[in-house]
């Protein structure tokens, strides 16, 4: 065995453990944050006719999702080559579909803003509102697609991922509906049918996530070593106490609480745990991905090779 100062050296390959990634930061969790809240609370709203909710979910994606996206690119001019090749590209896909949805959305919420004129009749108004919903829809799945296509972090492949952010997306513009509807006193007629589908949500996102944890348990070493991260290592204090106990346990517990009391005043500590969780969950999913230990032929075994016998 060679030696390389004090350090033993094998003569035919070298390794090293897990490292973590680190080029996407909290900006792209940010972004993911305001695309899928923002989408949630658009279509909710489309849903139910609240134009608040659709002008406060439009304004989340086209400034909030954007702009994040932007400072992390660092040269804003050229976000365009992101939009190269939508048949391969998850960002691409989800790059067209934000733009026809800033488009579709505006013309959607436009009447209720400018005014009559704006209104598009028949068939070109149902058009555009379909066109926002399914691009709504896709901004709302899409991260989790893009996550789930890097091969190199095991703990991210997983057909459940694409899911996940999609309920909790669900779960967030739901939740913010709520809030809104208390705030401006419109569309009441959905708050009861909005508690209980906030409620599901909650009782389901937290069954997905412990399947999802269950399956990359028995996943590959970088899978289970980002569980074990997770549940009981450097993230525990905020994905146990902000995702579970916060997010999930504190935001059940009120809702029925404020259910039971009738008491609105309770709304926006509930938007604030759950929304608290729905962010905490995107960034220890991005900070605790771990790429698979690499392993190389050492160039000592190569030279060893090639000399004579």
């Amino acid at each position: 065995m060679a030696t390389h100062g004090e350090i033993a050296i094998a003569p035919h390959r070298f390794a090293y453990g897990f490292y973590r990634q680190v080029w996407w930061n909290w900006l792209i969790g940010t972004a993911f944050f305001c695309g899928g809240l923002g989408a949630g609370l658009f279509l909710v709203s489309l849903a139910t006719g609240e134009p608040a909710g659709m002008i406060a979910g439009w304004l989340l994606v086209t400034v909030g999702k954007n702009t994040a996206h932007l400072f992390y690119l660092g040269r804003p001019e050229r976000f365009w080559r992101a939009a190269m090749r939508p048949d391969r590209s998850w960002i691409a896909r989800g790059i067209w579909a934000t733009g026809f949805f800033a488009v579709a959305g505006f013309l959607s919420f436009a009447p209720h803003v400018f005014g009559p004129a704006w209104q598009l009749s028949g068939a070109a108004g149902a058009a555009v509102q379909w066109v926002a919903a399914i691009s709504a829809l896709f901004i709302m799945f899409y991260d989790g697609f893009v996550m789930n296509s890097s091969g190199a972090i095991p703990f991210w492949n997983s057909a459940l991922l694409p899911l996940l952010v999609l309920m909790y997306a669900s779960l967030g513009g739901t939740t913010l509906s709520l809030l809104l509807r208390a705030v401006t006193g419109g569309g009441q007629e959905y708050m009861a049918w909005l508690g209980l589908q906030e409620k599901w949500l909650l009782g389901g996102n937290a069954a997905l996530l412990g399947a999802y944890l269950y399956r990359m348990s028995r996943w590959q070493p970088a899978a289970r070593e980002t569980v074990r991260l997770l549940v009981r290592g450097r993230f525990a204090w905020a994905f146990v106490g902000l995702v579970l106990a916060i997010g999930l346990g504190t935001t059940l517990l009120l809702t029925f609480a404020a259910e039971r009391f009738r008491s609105e005043a309770l709304l926006p500590v509930i938007a604030a745990c759950e929304l608290t969780g729905d962010f905490t969950l995107l960034i220890v999913w991005l900070k605790s991905g771990l790429f698979s230990p690499q392993t190389a032929p050492h160039p000592l075994s190569t030279s060893s090779k090639q000399e004579p016998a």
